[in-house]
């Protein structure tokens, strides 16, 4: 065999380090088989049949332990299994070496082509309660007291998670055996597909040729990680020219390696697309997509570094500082946002960038409050229970370009300094990126490896961050700043503004409603954080609006309150 390719992508979810590696080995990445993070599951299209993104069905392959199986409508073939796995787990709950004979046993036959397959399947089938199920009788209808499931997937994917399972086999010659487990899960604690499902597995029953659905299947179908239009491949020297960064049709005929290609637009864009028959004989020719533009070029992962903190203390302060710049920089978006004018009644190129600016930074600020979140959980795994309380203070200051240098919090609006700063802000490996290099780096040489990847998705999303930024500086500064800002000054609402007080109040309040749902965690937590969020897409948006249609910056007031307060860089 040939040995692998140098390391094409960066993996960024838990499953891209799966296969064949412990968590630590997952840390030292030299070539990894795996997937890219827009690809967890809540990223997808899914369903039970195949076609689009993954095909749910196959979360049933691996319902009992150590075993994989096939599923059909009136059958269960077990198709592989986990000898290694079943010894260990043997071994280590004090079972003799013979409790995994069957396993072996199982693993011979199939090995040497010989089958077996699952005759009765007894256990829990959630509101049908317990049953014996002879599969080969499963089938429709499924009606009314005393049903059964109309197949074999329906029965295995009721069956309750982590009740006991009994399969009774039947093998070579008509060779008997009976196997009992507990229904595997199909989620680890943090949510992530449970370790015994490998990279693409829930992909690889999807129809072919798969191509089709991107020429025929508009935008608004596919999520972002599927597009049917992408940033076009840069020649080299990478030219100085803004159309290379409008999207293009994917699947389009003319392929010309440094020929701009035509834009992508609203209308047909079958005429420029490659003829359905076309897909079938070159689809090896269509190009790999990384961050929206697609690569002609072996591809190069942006590397990670940055120095662990020395002990468990130092790293809660870092932690913490994140937070509070998670909060810093959503209240600097949210002051720009509210600055531009509203694009009603303004020239159609004006008002398409201006909507446009608006929405990509609000849409950033919500992400930055999703940061938040997502490190206050890491925050309430890395510490003791019950002693987790939430970091919900705002940076005095953000990180500069440079390491070590920090400039202080300014609400501004969004003229074409500020989005430069914004760009810097979030520009990788720079910025915000660097405080949580540290923190990713410690978490790479102590674990845990869930907590770990939390780190890793946030600085990835942060991608998404900079390049749009880029984009609204491209929209903008096609325009004059008084022509798309309420005003080029920045000017505070006045002491004992009514509408400022107000925005201070329910801003208080939105935090009191986070620090409780936090506080809680889990689904205790919701109803705080979704009150919060309401009020934010509410009272505080219609108040921010009153605010800035006066003319005055959308600013947030420091807080006394110690839980809210400003704090600065560790």
């Amino acid at each position: 065999m040939s040995p692998l390719p140098p390391v094409k992508l960066v993996p960024r979810n838990i499953a891209a380090f799966r296969r064949g590696r412990t968590p630590r080995e997952g840390a030292d990445v030299v070539a990894v088989a795996g997937n890219p993070m827009s690809t967890r599951p809540e990223s997808g299209i899914g369903n039970c049949f195949p076609g689009l993104e993954c095909d749910l069905r196959n979360l049933e392959r691996r319902f009992f332990p150590f075993l994989e199986v096939d599923i059909a409508d009136n059958s269960i073939r077990i198709v592989g299994v986990d000898v290694a796995g079943a010894e260990a787990d043997g071994k280590a709950r004090g079972l003799p070496a013979a409790s995994a004979k069957p396993y072996r046993t199982i693993g011979k036959d199939i090995a040497a082509g010989r089958s077996w397959n699952v005759r009765r399947l007894t256990g829990t089938f959630g509101p049908l309660g317990e049953l014996t199920l002879d599969i080969s009788r499963l089938g429709p209808p499924s009606v009314g007291g005393g049903r059964r499931p109309p197949d074999a997937w329906v029965a295995v994917r009721m069956l309750t998670e982590g009740t006991e399972v009994v399969l009774d086999l039947r093998g070579p010659n008509n060779a008997a055996m009976a196997l009992k487990g507990n229904r595997m899960r199909y989620l680890d604690d943090n949510g992530a597909l449970a370790e015994i499902f490998l990279p693409g597995e829930l992909t690889q029953s999807l129809c072919s040729p798969w191509t089709h659905d991107f020429r025929d299947c508009g935008c608004y179908y596919w999520a972002s990680n599927h597009p049917d239009i992408a940033l076009p491949p840069l020649p080299t020297p990478v030219p100085n020219d803004p159309r290379w960064n409008l999207a293009v049709i994917w699947e389009r005929q003319d392929r010309t390696i440094g020929t701009l290609p035509r834009p992508a637009t609203v209308n047909d864009p079958s005429p420029f697309e490659m003829r359905h028959q076309e897909i079938n004989g070159a689809w090896q020719t269509l190009n790999f997509v990384m961050g929206r533009r697609e690569i002609i070029a072996p591809f190069s992962s942006r590397q990670i570094s940055g120095e662990p903190l020395s002990s468990r203390d130092e790293l809660e302060r870092y932690l913490r500082y994140a937070a509070g710049v998670e909060l810093a920089v959503a209240q600097e978006y949210l002051t720009a946002a509210y600055s531009l004018k509203p694009p009603t009644g303004l020239p159609a190129l004006l008002a398409d960038d201006i909507r446009a600016s608006y929405a990509e930074i609000m849409r950033i600020a919500i992400g930055e409050m999703r940061h938040l979140r997502a490190v206050n959980d890491v925050l309430r795994g890395l510490l003791i229970p019950g002693t987790f309380k939430p970091a919900l203070q705002v940076a005095s200051a953000v990180p500069g370009q440079q390491p070590g240098q920090t400039r202080p919090v300014t609400p501004r609006a969004a003229r074409a300094a500020t989005i430069r700063d914004f760009i810097d802000i979030e520009r990788p490996s720079v910025s915000v990126d660097g405080v949580y290099a540290r923190i990713l780096a410690t978490f790479e040489r102590d674990g845990p490896h869930a907590l770990e990847q939390s780190i890793r998705t946030i600085m990835a999303e942060g991608e998404d961050h900079f390049e749009a930024f880029l984009s609204i500086q491209e929209w903008l500064g096609r325009h004059q700043e008084g022509d798309y800002l309420r005003s080029t000054k920045d000017v505070s609402p006045p002491r004992g503004d009514p509408a400022h007080k107000t925005l201070q109040t329910r801003y208080f309040d939105l935090l009191q409603q986070l620090y409780r749902g936090y506080t809680l965690g889990g689904s205790a937590g919701a109803p705080d954080i979704n009150e919060a969020r309401m009020e934010m897409v509410g009272p505080i948006d219609a108040t921010a609006h009153e605010i800035a249609d006066r003319g005055f910056l959308v600013v947030f007031d420091v807080i006394s309150d110690p839980r809210f307060a400003s704090i600065d860089p560790p």
